[in-house]
């Protein structure tokens, strides 16, 4: 049985005791973390895992780019880290995919669309949780496992528990926080996988504050969604991926990467610019709710409010004194914001076009990513690149896309 608080604005008291998890519970959580939830894409040529970081270097240096500078920051070795923590876990090797219609659309030389939507738990988030968990000692896991989430990253952390049970260790049921804005699909599976969930606050920084409070309450471990290094090294093991799957491109290359704390697109552009400082990385995020854009233009983090949008998976503030807004300041090149009727619209045209459903994150940065290309030609000669964070949107909320969408082709 699930623990599951409402929390309001008052104070509500929190039970921390950790009783011991029955076996029904470990293995609801192993089999959740790895079926796919209601609105969950088929894998389908997504079955490859992560490979070591000796294979990923060596297929890297066949694809034909130069060996990485690992000095260039902190998160370039903990991605190398991750791919050999994350080996054998689950995490899979996702596709680059061709879109002809993207390229056309505007007017790119070529696009892929980099298929995180078709990782384990459908989204790139166990790439940072499992080598963030598997990085824990035997006497961290035993004190307990805390995370907040909008969603994706809370599957991810089920996931990374299962892989740690898997591999002979520890069986650990993590106590869960989201904010109420968090998509009732997801939060469904955390349900039904038996995890101890908390839904608290109006934004996901305010569960974020909840989460802390109470894992230091309970002496437990906080696992951040992207405030830390190896969760932030982990998700870089999807730009270590790209690089393996595409050669230099003739005219450069562009990478177009979805943000919300920042955790992606810090571990993706230090892999990228490790290889090559040339590589154009874009940070794309709703215009609804753009806190990192804008408190990198401000040169501090900001405490900004954000409104409701599709791409929930993004949205919300950032963490004060987060890792990831460093990475941001130096190493993303440029910023794209997107209205909702063309994250409506990219969601619904890749449908149509790849015959794939896309959550509301993904297909801002789809949208973001056609949208920047098409206002700057001198991008075009370059081969883009759009990663495509995850797949897990229930029909009733891609069903709001359409009716958006419709309503503004009209």
């Amino acid at each position: 049985m699930i623990r599951c608080l409402i929390h309001e604005k008052q104070n509500v008291h929190l039970v921390t005791h950790r009783p011991e998890p029955s076996k029904g519970t470990v293995s609801a959580i192993a089999a959740a973390a790895q079926a796919p939830i209601p609105a969950m894409q088929a894998a389908a040529g997504a079955i490859n895992g992560v490979r070591t970081a000796a294979a990923t270097r060596e297929a890297i240096a066949k694809a034909g780019w130069p060996a990485s500078n690992l000095a260039l920051h902190a998160l370039v070795p903990e991605a190398f880290a991750a791919a050999d923590r994350t080996h054998g876990s689950g995490v899979r090797h996702t596709r680059l995919l061709p879109s002809p219609w993207a390229a056309q659309q505007c007017g790119a030389k070529q696009v892929f669309l980099k298929l995180e939507n078709e990782q384990v738990t459908g989204s790139f988030k166990p790439r940072g949780a499992v080598n963030k968990i598997m990085s824990l000692s035997e006497e961290e896991l035993a004190r307990g496992v805390y995370a907040c989430s909008s969603g994706n990253y809370a599957l991810g952390v089920l996931h990374g528990c299962a892989a740690v049970q898997s591999a002979g260790r520890a069986a650990v049921v993590p106590h869960l926080f989201l904010a109420s804005n968090a998509a009732p699909s997801k939060v469904a599976a955390l349900n039904a996988a038996g995890a101890q969930v908390t839904i608290h606050g109006d934004d996901v920084v305010e569960a974020e504050r909840e989460a802390r409070r109470a894992a230091d309450a309970a002496g437990a471990v906080y696992c951040s969604p992207y405030n830390d290094w190896q969760v932030a090294g982990g998700a870089g093991t999807t730009g270590l991926e790209i690089l393996a799957d595409l050669p230099p491109p003739e005219g450069g290359l562009a990478v177009f990467v979805p943000v919300g704390g920042g955790g992606l697109i810090s571990g993706i552009a230090a892999v990228m610019k490790s290889v090559d400082r040339s590589i154009h990385v874009v940070g794309c995020q709703p215009a609804a709710s753009d806190v990192m854009r804008a408190s990198v233009a401000a040169g501090q983090i900001l405490d900004q409010a954000s409104e409701d949008t599709l791409s929930d998976g993004s949205a919300g503030g950032v963490e004060e004194g987060s890792i990831t807004f460093q990475p941001c300041r130096d190493l993303v090149d440029d910023w794209a914001t997107v209205s909702e009727p063309l994250i409506a619209k990219a969601m619904v045209d890749i449908r149509e076009q790849h015959g794939m459903v896309l959550e509301g994150a993904a297909g801002m940065t789809v949208a973001a990513a056609l949208q920047h290309l098409g206002r700057h030609p001198e991008l075009c000669g370059r081969t883009a690149v759009v990663v495509c964070c995850g797949g897990n949107i229930s029909p009733e909320r891609f069903r709001d896309a359409e009716r958006l969408a419709q309503s503004h082709a009209q």
